[in-house]
């Protein structure tokens, strides 16, 4: 008798441990699975914007679009999407029209209506922002 209590003891043991361990570890997924999908929420793969292109120097508005930002940034984007040029970091041509420093034109862009502070390559933009392409002259 007294080895059956033993074993039964044991038994008991082992499977209170078990169950407890696993509790633990579903716990700890369910953690681990809140937090990353907060990391995500936080750092989302890509950033809404509205991007326009205007030629002022010809008055056209060439075109107004929802784009979303990959982590590449807004300069690959431009390349990929609008046939966008840059040469020693800045841009050159934009659909089709090239900057003529001859006649002072050039690629302009601002975001929330103000002249962008930084170099298109080195923009984060933020969820939301309207970012304007302009082709002007100087």
């Amino acid at each position: 008798m007294k080895k059956i209590n033993k074993y039964f003891l044991s038994l008991l043991t082992v499977t209170t441990l078990t169950f407890t361990g696993c509790g633990n570890q579903a716990t700890t997924e369910q953690k681990d699975t809140t937090t990353t999908q907060q990391s995500e929420a936080n750092n989302p793969e890509t950033t809404d914007v509205e991007i326009s292109i205007k030629d002022t120097v010809n008055d056209k508005e060439i075109l107004t679009e929802d784009a979303k930002i990959d982590k590449n940034g807004l300069k690959d984007y431009l390349e990929k999407n609008h046939k966008a040029v840059f040469e020693d970091g800045m841009m050159t041509e934009l659909e089709g029209i090239k900057q003529d420093e001859k006649e002072g034109q050039y690629w302009m862009y601002y975001v929330n209506d103000e002249m962008a502070d930084v170099g298109i390559g080195d923009y984060v933009p933020k969820a939301g922002d309207e970012i304007e392409f302009r082709f002007e002259k100087m």
